[in-house]
């Protein structure tokens, strides 16, 4: 005979075996509402010095367990391209041997494209990324998602970085389709619109300090209380250099070097194929400017991919930049009359050089530009013309060099000391000088 009581036990158990426990329903995946919505660059967001022959995308995520992020992307036509992962604050890293960065030539096709950077072959051709935690060496075209032992609920940036498109049209950059997966499930991620603000594209949690308030960003003043940016050990360290012709006092010529790693600005994005010179120097009195003279590596030519390395030549692309260094750091743009700007970057193919392949860059005022530019092998460059006082960065940058290449940037120790960039690069160390506009338009850049 069966009790009662038995009979409700035997009853649970078979709840217990007809009706199985169901597993909690998998966590979806934190993300913003839109991809690649954060645009850096000299006329949209220009902080952290940009060069203004380029153009950043920035995709920010939350870092979760088990996250991993797709990107579907088509190789751009372009000289340069890559995809790099920042961590929570600003600055590349390596976990478990991976590094974070991904530069155009090592991005493998898919099965049936066929990567130009690697051949000769048009654009367009496909790859697929994945960024993952458990990313490993020698896996194919995987990327770490933070650094190791990096909480749940930090936040990171992917950013897509592309130099030198087609007829410098940055409109025709396809940007890679994102999909965000974890736990099994999968999440699209809309690429955003024009339309569409920052904040929405944000939602997944914070760009690095990019995000700067339009107020701070390019042609508007920032204020004159916020401390300038600390000396790289470069600046206004004298030459002996003085003003020609003026019968101004002297002033010292700035002299070029590798920042330590302490005295860079907070955040941002430093592309891990690019290493800097930086010389700080406040625009001359009068009617004086900065002569810059050094040789010019041999770079790829052109704005569309080929293949990398390439014979015969030092680096990918090079280029020398005038820049603020009060935040939000950015690269000097001054409007002119006629509409146009005129960007404070001088790219490889838009700088002169002599039959010896060197430059002679001269630094002055835009009222200085058209006297500057009637002197026989000199390249321009400017100096902010909404602020003509504030110290400046002058940037000489190296990117994606070539193995043989002993006098790059990149082999400069990062020590600050000038003596010690010019020992590795030799004649490819950029020398200054400071002349009279009198003594460059009867002398040269050479004499002056």
């Amino acid at each position: 005979m069966i009790t009662p009581r038995l009979g409700a036990a035997l009853a649970t158990a078979t709840l217990l075996v007809t009706f199985p426990q169901y597993a909690a329903a998998a966590a979806p995946p934190v993300t913003p509402e839109c991809a690649w919505g954060v645009k850096v660059s000299a006329d949209t967001r220009n902080v952290f010095y940009p060069d203004s022959a380029a153009t950043y995308w920035v995709l920010p995520f939350t870092v979760q367990e088990g996250l991993r992020i797709t990107l579907a992307g088509q190789y751009p036509d372009s000289r340069y391209a890559s995809v790099q992962v920042y961590k929570e604050g600003g600055g590349l890293f390596e976990a478990n041997g991976v590094a974070s960065s991904l530069t155009d030539h090592r991005i493998q096709p898919d099965a049936g494209s066929v990567n130009p950077w690697q051949q000769q072959a048009s654009p367009g051709g496909h790859y697929t990324l994945t960024v993952t935690a458990d990313a490993a060496p020698g896996q194919v075209n995987t990327l770490p998602l933070a650094p190791s032992g990096t909480p749940e609920g930090a936040k990171g940036n992917i950013v897509y970085r592309v130099y030198l498109p087609a007829d410098g049209d940055f409109s025709q950059v396809r940007l890679p389709a994102v999909t965000f997966e974890r736990d099994g499930v999968t999440q699209p991620v809309p690429t955003c619109t024009q339309l569409t603000t920052s904040a929405a594209a944000t939602n997944a949690g914070g760009v690095a300090s990019a995000t700067t308030p339009p107020a701070q960003e390019a042609g508007s003043a920032t204020s004159a209380a916020t401390p300038p940016a600390q000396g790289t050990g470069a600046s206004a360290r004298g030459i002996g250099a003085s003003a020609r012709g003026t019968g101004a006092a002297a002033q010292d010529a700035p002299a070029f070097a590798r920042a330590d790693l302490t005295d860079r600005p907070t955040g941002g994005f430093p592309n891990g194929d690019s290493a800097y010179l930086y010389a700080d120097v406040t625009p001359p009195l009068g009617r004086q400017v900065v002569v810059i003279r050094g040789k010019a590596p041999r770079n790829a030519q052109g704005s569309h991919p080929a293949p990398w390395p390439a014979p015969g030549k030092d680096v990918r692309y090079w280029s020398m930049c005038t820049n603020l260094t009060l935040p939000p750091y950015q690269v000097v743009v001054n409007p002119l009359p006629d509409g146009t700007s005129d960007y404070g970057c001088r790219a490889d193919d838009h700088t002169g050089l002599d039959s010896d392949g060197r430059y002679s860059y001269v630094v002055g005022g835009e009222s200085q530009r058209q006297a500057i530019e009637q002197v026989p092998g000199v390249t321009f460059l400017p100096f902010s013309a909404a602020r003509p006082a504030a110290t400046h960065r002058i940037i000489l940058r190296n990117m994606v060099v070539d193995a043989g290449f002993a006098e790059a940037v990149q082999n400069v120790p990062e020590d600050g000391d000038p003596a010690s960039a010019a020992a590795v690069m030799g004649e490819y160390y950029p020398v200054t000088k400071v002349c009279s506009l009198a003594a460059l338009t009867s002398e040269g850049p050479a004499d002056c």
